[in-house]
């Protein structure tokens, strides 16, 4: 049992961080309410990661249409536009990404502590089988010591009687 739960206690914050990160992941999805899911959609468009790459992109288009002569152009402003948005989509894909990552690990070791308690109730269980086996077949012995010494008596004193 000390090693059941020396594995479960091994494994505990591995199962834990699984089930945090299976609940940003729902709400990341909304499935805990639209107000959590714009809570998480906030976090993230205030992440460094967002507003670093979101300034450096944003740089990059500009300094790419200066460059070109079209810093005032149609093309220049369509991908200005489209560059906040498919920016957060790479970046709440990259988060869900790596919560799922996360989340794999705790099922994962929530996996494991079950098998290895299924495997502690197999072994208790044919070490049991065993002891009862080993049990049934000292009784039978005693049994069989007890029959053969009676069909011993009942030959001597049918010997003696002369049957």
């Amino acid at each position: 049992m000390a090693a059941r739960q020396s594995n479960e206690a091994l494994q505990q914050p591995y199962v834990d961080a699984g089930g945090r990160a299976l609940a940003q992941q729902m709400t990341l999805l909304g499935l805990n309410g639209t107000a959590g899911q714009q809570d998480a959609l906030n976090a993230l468009l205030s992440s460094p990661e967002y507003t670093s790459s979101l300034q450096q992109g944003e740089e990059a288009i500009l300094q790419n249409a200066s460059a070109t002569g079209g810093l005032r152009g149609g093309n220049t402003q369509n991908s200005l536009a489209r560059f906040r948005g498919d920016l957060l989509q790479s970046v709440f894909s990259n988060q869900y990404n790596r919560l799922a990552g996360v989340t794999s690990l705790g099922q994962n070791a929530a996996a494991g502590v079950g098998n290895a308690g299924l495997n502690v109730a197999s072994n208790v269980g044919s070490l049991l089988n065993q002891q009862g086996a080993t049990l049934a077949g000292g009784a039978i012995a005693k049994g069989n010591v007890a029959q053969q010494g009676l069909n011993n008596a009942i030959r001597i004193a049918s010997a003696v009687a002369g049957f």
